[in-house]
Order: structure tokens, then sequence, then C-alpha cells
């Protein structure tokens, strides 16, 4: 029999993810996280989860060649989109380099944002539906952006 090899790519290298608990909404979320890390989120249209419940969605994009920041909702009033262990209400999500002096400060920030339970760093390996929802998140984005350069 033909020995078959397996050539597995990583799809979302230069990722990396801060899980959220936390009792606060999106927008009071998105307000204390701007605040601390001295960004500038904006809410755009939600996010559609396969059964077409829709969830918040936040961007922010520090420009050519610095990080693209995202904070995604797992959970609306009627349904929740995924479960992780630990209970995770909220996604940051940042992509591109980032090194991880300045990742440590960012989730310490985070965690010391009142009302926030605890946050944590998402393990992108050990957390098998992680994948499918960064695959619709960053479809999701794209989409955005190519509706505001169309304005442009």
């Amino acid at each position: 029999m033909k020995k078959k090899t397996k050539f597995v790519v990583e799809p979302f290298d230069d990722i990396r993810i801060i899980g959220i608990n936390t009792g606060m909404l999106d927008y009071q979320l998105a307000w204390n996280i701007n605040k601390s890390l001295k960004i500038d989120l904006a809410k755009y249209k939600d996010i559609p989860s396969d059964d077409e419940n829709l969830f918040s969605f936040y961007l922010y994009d520090a420009g050519e060649n610095s990080n693209t920041f995202n904070l995604v909702a797992l959970s609306n009033e009627d349904a929740r989109w995924v479960s992780f262990s630990p209970q995770t209400d909220y996604l940051f999500i940042i992509r591109n380099y980032i090194k991880d002096s300045d990742f440590q400060s960012l989730l310490t920030k985070i965690k010391a944002i009142p009302k926030v339970i605890y946050a944590y760093v998402v393990d992108l390996g050990k957390n098998s539906k992680i994948d499918t929802i960064l695959e619709d998140i960053e479809l999701h984005e794209m989409n955005i952006v190519d509706d505001m350069n169309k304005r442009y």
C-alpha cells in the first residue's frame, strides 16, 4: 500500500486571540477596549452565523504593516454562536505580527478593564471550533472592506 503524506498548513498564522468573559454589552466593552488600548474599534454590520443569527462585529485597522483588531460577540439575545470552555462572550482578534511583550501588555490591559471577569489566550491548536469562526470573520471583514472601497 502506498503511504500518503499529510501536509498541514496553518491557515491563520500571525493571529492571536484573546477570549473575554464579561457581562458588558458589546458597545461598552468596545468603548473600554478603545480607551485602554488607545485604538478605535468601530461597529460594522453584524456577522451572520450559519443559522442566520447575527452577532456584533467591531473592526480597527491600524494601517498597512500594522495590526488589525476585531471584537466579535459570541452570543446575542437569542442565541450563542459557539461555546468555548471557559465561558467566552467575546473574541478579541489581533492580526499581523505582534511582539510577545506587546501582546502580553494588551492582555494585561484587557484583564484590568472593570467588569471583565477574565481574559485568556485562546489556543488555536487546541480549539477545533476556532478555524470555522475565523474563516467566517475573515470573509465578513473582506466584504466590509470591499463595500467601503466601492463607496470611494
